[in-house]
């Protein structure tokens, strides 16, 4: 009777928006109570629904404290294998599975029957991306042989909570050493950083010294060699790595520069803000915004997304830009490039440009890659900056008056010490991962097939 008061006066929670309003109560020792009824309404359910639609075998449930689980196939188009992160939007998961990714969930890859481990738990990852408070997506590694499929399924509960422990292998923050005017995201292959521009700068790694060294590095004396690396990249006043800009009737625009904090000078008016969006343990993002770009007569607002991913050396940017205040006669080329090195080689290749040279000869040999969709974009003439020429891709689509621009590309460094001896082809090589593509088919709610396992020891 007391279970279904609560439901009859719409206060148990339908949605995940409600749900989550109502977590912080049952995580609190005073509400027992309410947390007990919230497991008698997931067991209510879930007996409900394995009546109504069939339930799985009892042997099939392996994480049995969980009412539901989503049923996923993912399956490599491609003829050549494919090791890479799955990234599932939730709000078109939650059209089947309603509450998606809960309090709490798990995902584990089936493997052939017979094989040693027939199901193997694989790390995941639920981003907030809009700080809302809610996951916006949820992804997990996946490994795939050429045109293979395997079966995923993410045991999810709205009543379990507390945090799984997976080995962390990128990492985000919102500071570089005594500076916080930045914020930087890395690998243990390779580290980046942003400190306005909207461009990135590059923290290589030696040969036999790979790690997460970002927070370390950012206290190194600059001038001295370190065996965890350090910053190989002078960016001056260029486009850096992937650095965006504006284009009309010949004149480039670029976005501000933070002032860092040990210059002791104070702030221009309107310069980008930074914040982490994720910190791993799978994918790390940054965020940064300019609200007030003054681009001419105009005014637009900028937010740009960088991601890393575990195992990978490049970043993904998506970057939006939308107008604040703008004439409607105006119309805005967008585009990002790379700025040139000395000693410099240099290709292009559909979706690709690529560079290499050296600025220093203590620091050795870098290169430079910027990876974008040739359906949505171009290589262009390179642009003249103070300090520099930089190569660029320019997108098809304009900027202008009452409507937002988005558009994504990729970008990596290279370094000679790092271990790669063609930083060229090794760059080249990265394109296919920045390529990938698995295909996600049969999503499917399933209640579990013993609801009275939920509350009690696994076994």
């Amino acid at each position: 009777m007391a279970l279904h008061a609560v439901w009859d006066r719409g206060k148990w929670p339908v949605g995940r928006k409600e749900w989550c309003k109502l977590c912080p109560l049952i995580g609190r020792k005073e509400n027992w109570m309410l947390r007990k009824m919230s497991i008698w309404f997931a067991l209510a359910l879930a007996v409900a629904q394995a009546a109504l639609y069939g339930a799985p075998p009892a042997e099939d449930w392996v994480l049995p404290n969980f009412a539901q689980r989503l049923d996923l196939t993912i399956t490599n188009p491609g003829s050549t294998p494919v090791d890479t992160l799955v990234t599932l939007p939730v709000a078109g998961l939650q059209k089947v599975a309603l509450g998606f990714p809960g309090s709490l969930a798990i995902a584990v890859v089936k493997d052939e029957p017979g094989s040693e481990y027939p199901v193997m738990v694989v790390p995941s990852q639920a981003d907030d991306l809009d700080g809302d408070g809610m996951a916006d997506e949820f992804e997990f590694p996946i490994a795939l042989k050429p045109h293979e499929s395997r079966q995923v399924e993410i045991y999810f509960s709205m009543t379990l909570r507390g945090q799984i422990v997976y080995p962390r292998a990128v990492h985000a923050a919102h500071n570089y050493g005594y500076n916080r005017q930045t914020a930087a995201l890395e690998s243990e292959i390779i580290g980046y950083r942003t400190y306005g521009g909207f461009f990135l700068d590059i923290e290589g790694r030696v040969a036999g010294h790979m790690g997460l060294y970002n927070d370390l590095n950012g206290y190194l004396a600059a001038h001295r060699n370190f065996a965890v690396g350090g910053d190989i990249f002078h960016i001056g006043d260029t486009l850096g790595l992937g650095g965006i800009f504006l284009k009309r009737d010949g004149t480039i625009y670029r976005p501000s520069m933070n002032m860092p904090d040990y210059a002791n000078k104070p702030s221009a008016e309107n310069v980008p803000h930074y914040r982490v969006v994720a910190d791993g343990p799978l994918r790390a993002i940054i965020e940064a915004t300019l609200d007030h770009w003054k681009v001419g007569e105009d005014e637009v607002a900028v937010r740009a997304r960088y991601s890393i991913d575990s195992g990978d050396a490049f970043v993904r940017c998506r970057v939006r830009i939308t107008p604040v205040r703008m004439r409607q006669e105006d119309v805005y080329q967008v585009g990002a490039g790379v700025r040139e090195l000395p000693q410099e080689e240099t290709a292009k290749e559909s979706g690709l440009l690529l560079l290499s040279g050296s600025q220093q000869q203590q620091t050795g040999r870098l290169g430079l890659a910027l990876y974008f969709n040739p359906e949505t974009a171009f290589a262009s003439t390179p642009i003249t900056t103070p300090e520099g020429k930089n190569e660029v891709a320019v997108f098809k689509k304009t900027l202008s008056c009452g409507a937002s621009f988005e558009e994504e590309y990729a970008v990596a460094g290279a370094w000679e010490k790092s271990g790669i001896t063609d930083l060229l082809h090794y760059l080249t090589s990265l394109q296919s991962r920045v390529n990938v593509r698995v295909v996600v088919s049969d999503g499917r709610l399933e209640q579990t097939p013993q609801p009275q396992r939920i509350e009690g020891e696994a076994y």
